[in-house]
């Protein structure tokens, strides 16, 4: 008698839960069985020939990582992504420049998805994740001065108190946090620990257009106090916002200029790649009176080529604020000079093309950003307006006499 063929049991009931089941031989040979929950004994054959599909594509490895934490994803991605950049002849070959503001955008999204299994991320989860931080103020701690009379000496005195303050948290932090956590998943579902990245199914959750663009330039009357006040202990800061505002180098870029850098003969700065954001060397002219500055510091300096320009060692902050206060200049930063340097490169006639070289973008649209209009702008637009006006009303009036 021929023995009747059993048909094969998608599902097995386990401490009275259901569960799809499949039998399969890994690299070894040995046979594996592989658990999946269910809801329902008729969906046991679906999900069987799912976890049969994402064997055959996606090798063992895939059901290994199925318990994967997002804690333990980190751990990974830091060790293999986060690494200091290494250079070979002057060209970036691993690693980052900064990592000091990727770990700061990892701490809050470690706080929220730390024990949640990456396969369990849902379009949902990082929509939760964005609205918390969206409600959630920033609190910095500050220093508080305040005027006090002293009693013992009989004269006001500066008291300094530690206090908190708090503002609502913007858009582009958020957005920074979003890619990061995008970038990590990435990196699982290339690692085949994540068949899919579920950011393919939030569109528009990192919305840049939402991000406060910066549009502040300094004016001329407004430069001139600026530099005005740049005497003794801010005499340092006059030939770096003389460089900053004439060459729309960015603060790195200025910190590590040396002086090997600088060509007097050509009044031309050689950028190397190690120094610029988008990895590519650039050449940016000297103004003269920035060449008057360079000259001074030459003078003064120790003559090494290898040595810093400016020698700062550290952040000027605190020295331009107080320089911006005294000066009375408000909502002014030190990177603001880079918006009005490129705005006045356009207003004074060179081709965007050029400038974009010089400033270093390598795109339009982010080009645009740093191209602002001030009233010199606008006042020279009408104008143009108006001559283009004028000539055609002379000539339709010609015409019309002609006709008639």
């Amino acid at each position: 008698m021929e023995r009747k063929r059993v048909a094969p049991k998608y599902w097995i009931q386990i401490k009275g839960r259901l569960y799809a089941r499949l039998q399969y031989k890994n690299e070894m040979g040995k046979y594996q069985v592989k658990y999946r929950p269910i809801s329902d004994k008729r969906t046991a054959r679906t999900v069987v020939e799912d976890m049969r599909r994402e064997l055959n594509v996606y090798g063992e490895e895939s059901f290994k990582a199925e318990k994967l934490e997002f804690e333990q994803l980190l751990a990974t991605y830091e060790k293999g992504e986060l690494t200091e950049a290494s250079f070979q002849s002057g060209i970036k070959v691993k690693g980052r420049r900064s990592i000091s503001a990727v770990r700061s955008a990892i701490k809050p999204l470690r706080e929220y998805f730390g024990k949640k299994r990456i396969r369990l991320i849902r379009p949902i989860d990082i929509k939760a994740y964005k609205d918390l931080r969206l409600n959630t103020m920033v609190e910095v701690e500050v220093n508080e001065r305040t005027t006090a009379f002293d009693k013992k000496t009989g004269k006001e005195k500066t008291v300094v108190k530690k206090v908190i303050r708090s503002h609502q948290r913007k858009i582009a932090s958020i957005n920074r946090e979003l890619e990061l956590l995008r970038a990590i998943l990435n990196y699982a579902v290339q690692n085949e620990w994540l068949i899919k990245n579920p950011f393919a199914l939030t569109k528009g959750i990192i919305s840049k257009a939402a991000e406060a663009q910066r549009d502040r330039v300094l004016s001329n009357e407004e430069e001139q106090r600026l530099l005005d006040v740049c005497v003794e202990r801010k005499t340092h800061l006059r030939p770096l916002l003389i460089c900053a505002l004439d060459t729309a180098m960015r603060r790195g870029e200025i910190f590590k200029m040396r002086w090997e850098d600088i060509d007097l003969r050509k009044n031309e700065i050689q950028i190397p790649q190690t120094n610029t954001k988008t990895e590519v060397a650039m050449t940016v002219g000297v103004t003269k009176r920035l060449r008057e500055e360079f000259e001074t510091l030459w003078e003064a300096s120790s003559k090494d080529l290898i040595k810093t320009v400016f020698g700062i060692t550290n952040t000027i902050k605190t020295s331009f604020k107080s320089a911006c206060e005294e000066a009375k200049i408000e909502n002014f930063r030190f990177h603001d000079c880079r918006h009005t340097a490129t705005t006045r490169m356009i207003a004074s006639g060179s081709p965007h093309t050029e400038v974009m070289k010089i400033t270093g973008h390598s795109q339009l649209k982010t080009f645009l950003r740093y191209l602002n209009i001030t009233p010199e702008t606008t006042n020279r637009v009408a104008s143009n307006l108006d001559n283009y006006l004028t000539h055609n009303q002379f000539s339709a009036d010609g015409i019309s006499e002609t006709v008639k």
